[in-house]
């Protein structure tokens, strides 16, 4: 990487905010950012950027697939798409652009700096490539092809010194000699010889592309060139004109840059580009022509642990090593990939159901006999495996790659070292159907502005405490129902769509804080306690985006407090604890939310600088009527107090339950009691 110049083009500002901050610590220079098409196309013919990532819904009257169209007609500058958008309309559009790449968000970071190291170094091939065919084109016109001239009788009469070089042998020793003694000119598609099926049929030229030569020299060349009849007068021929153009550099340089491009450059393997090509191909023909092939997709068990404790080394050499098992164990005419960072995908040909199970058995057998070993540690290595089967009743190509990617992942969550045949009647596979089709809705919600924000106060039991109030969000969808966040967080969870919602939550409320505060309500008298998510805790970039938004809003810390579940604290401990110091020297205070559900809690709770903890509603919902809830609650609430934090106890139901949390001398309560969830903005 040399600090390749890059363009955003976004119409969310705090996403292009992020975008930069990411690729900036990347070692990516961000030139410019656009958030609507007609500055887009003005900013790039100004910068002249390396590279444009542009989303296709832009703001105003061209979108990004317009705004693409026109830098391209002016300057070859690559554009990658990043977008919601799956459709086939927007995809036949975006493809008459040619990007270099188009990445569906969500996206994994690494995908995107993959996709773009990908497209600029296949970008600087193409430009490399063209400029070496002018090259070439320009020393041949100045030095002129190889010409060997031949007599009626096909004895050689005239030699150049390119033809001498060709060929191997000098004028001299090829002079009178029959031509068929020096060189032969084969069709490659006919295998016929190209001089004499022209003296016999009488044409006046014949072209040649890609023959092959192999030369007095011992050498073999690639050769394009003519055969030309000599005319003395119309109908009578004097000998005939060999011109010769040596592509043999040429064709090993397009050779090379084909490989690379359809290759991944690691394991050997197809990459997902060819991968997909081909899937392409095979259902189209199944379509037609019947047959019966498998989709097998591997996901690498535990490849992050390798990769994470002994870094990247060792984990390329295990990927190398799973690609090796892969090979060995499938036939010639079937088909192998990389597809991800450590996702493998195999297209076995004219296999049926049983036999593709036999040849993922023994793909996993094969792997975990053979133990990963690095340096002095050993590593169990599995495979989670998905099957498709393809024939007649398979879908399009994403419908296929959908169903491997879904048999593969409920592999994975089931533990691991499993085989899933797709099956869309299985149960298992509609619920995921069903959190897939959450992502769009979540990706379009976010764009279109669908959220909403509810709140449900939290309520002193006690003298001196600071009252608060929970942020809360609802999904408004497309007909205009509510969806609260139990239909929609689980499937953010799972598909890292949660790093996009807390951005979302965490500016609205800080507007709505803002505008509270301007217009007097008392709500703004209160702390706003905004739930961040797990993920959140691993992002150093939120930091710098909470500090912008507090700042945009001219707000202070102290009036925010973040809620962070018990499980994503101890999960990511150290992380926790940076993430909530960095902030607790801006003046923000910090919950935590759900606790004594883990049980492993008090051990940690000395470790993380919270200034709240939340005990967990399943504890506080009937203290009333249980002496081991009640002990419970007694038990967190003392030792929170010993360690100088303030309790708050959930689902408070009732009177009677808030009478014992008072008698317990807990210092905030929040449930029904007090309030149900309510609309932030009536």
């Amino acid at each position: 990487m040399n600090n390749e110049r890059i363009m955003i083009v976004e119409d969310e500002k705090i996403i292009a905010i992020d975008l930069q901050r990411r690729l900036e610590r990347f070692g990516y220079d961000v030139v410019g950012m656009a958030g609507e098409g007609t500055e887009a196309v003005a900013m790039a013919l100004e910068l002249a950027p390396d590279i444009i990532l542009m989303d296709i819904m832009l703001a105003g009257d061209m979108d990004g697939v317009e705004a693409a169209k026109a830098v391209k007609a002016s300057k070859d500058i690559p554009v990658i798409f990043l977008t919601a958008y799956t459709d086939e309309k927007t995809l036949e559009r975006a493809k008459e652009v040619e990007p270099y790449g188009y990445i569906l968000k969500p996206f994994k970071e690494r995908e995107l700096y993959t996709t773009i190291d990908i497209a600029l170094y296949k970008h600087e091939m193409a430009s490399r490539l063209t400029r070496q065919e002018r090259l070439f084109s320009a020393i041949l016109q100045s030095i002129n092809d190889g010409i060997v001239a031949l007599d009626t009788d096909l004895n050689v009469s005239f030699m150049n010194q390119v033809a001498e070089d060709i060929i191997g042998t000098t004028e001299r020793e090829a002079k009178g000699r029959h031509v068929s003694t020096l060189l032969s000119i084969i069709d490659p598609s006919t295998k016929s010889d190209l001089l004499t099926s022209m003296i016999s049929v009488g044409k006046r030229s014949t072209f040649f592309n890609d023959v092959s030569l192999r030369n007095l020299a011992g050498q073999t060349m690639v050769l394009d060139g003519a055969i030309t009849k000599i005319h003395e007068q119309a109908n009578s021929t004097d000998g005939y004109l060999i011109t010769m153009r040596d592509i043999t550099e040429l064709r090993r340089l397009s050779d090379s840059l084909n490989y690379q491009s359809s290759h991944d450059s690691l394991t050997g393997l197809s990459n997902r580009e060819e991968f997909s090509y081909k899937l392409s191909e095979i259902l189209k023909n199944v379509k037609m022509v019947g047959g019966s092939h498998s989709l097998l997709v591997l996901d690498v068990d535990r490849f992050k642990a390798v990769n994470d404790t002994c870094g990247t080394l060792a984990g390329d050499e295990l990927l190398r090593q799973i690609a090796s098992h892969v090979q060995t164990n499938i036939q010639r005419n079937d088909l192998s990939a990389r597809i991800g960072a450590d996702e493998f995908a195999i297209i076995l040909m004219n296999c049926e159901l049983e036999d593709t199970i036999s040849v993922g058995n023994r793909l996993q057998g094969a792997v975990q006999r053979q133990r990963f070993q690095w340096q002095s540690t050993a590593f169990p290595i599995t495979l989670s495996i998905g099957i498709v089967p393809i024939d007649r009743d398979a879908g399009d190509i994403h419908a296929v790659l959908a169903a491997a990617d879904d048999s593969c992942h409920i592999s994975k969550e089931e533990g691991g070292n499993k085989i899933t045949i797709f099956s869309a009647q299985d149960s298992k596979f509609k619920r995921r159907r069903g959190d897939m089709e959450w992502i769009g809705k979540i990706n379009r919600a976010v764009e279109e502005n669908r959220f909403l924000l509810y709140y449900q106060p939290i309520e002193p039991l006690g003298e001196g405490a600071a009252p608060k109030i929970e942020i809360l969000l609802r999904l408004v969808n497309e007909d205009g129902s509510i969806s609260g966040p139990t239909d929609f967080i689980p499937a953010a969870e799972r598909y890292n769509l949660m790093p996009q919602v807390d951005r979302w939550v965490l500016e609205n409320s800080m507007r709505a804080f803002r505008r509270l505060s301007d217009g007097g309500s008392p709500l703004a008298d209160r702390i706003f306690s905004i739930n961040l998510s797990g993920p959140a805790l691993l992002d150093d970039s939120l930091i710098d985006t909470i500090l912008y938004y507090l700042n945009k809003y001219s707000l202070k810390a102290s009036d925010f407090c973040f809620e962070i579940t018990e499980t994503a604290a101890i999960q990511n401990l150290s992380y926790a604890t940076r993430f909530m110091n960095r902030l607790k020297g801006e003046g923000f205070t910090f919950a935590l939310d759900d606790f004594g559900a883990g049980f492993s809690s008090f051990g940690y709770l000395r470790s993380l600088p919270v200034d709240y903890i939340k005990i967990d509603g399943s504890f506080v919902q009937n203290i009333d009527e249980s002496l081991v809830s009640y002990t419970m609650v007694d038990s967190i609430n003392s030792i929170g107090h010993v360690m100088g934090l303030k309790t708050i106890a959930e689902f408070v139901k009732g009177p009677a339950i808030k009478d014992k949390l008072v008698e317990l001398g807990v210092d905030y309560g929040q449930g029904y009691h007090f309030s149900k969830p309510l609309p932030l903005f009536g």
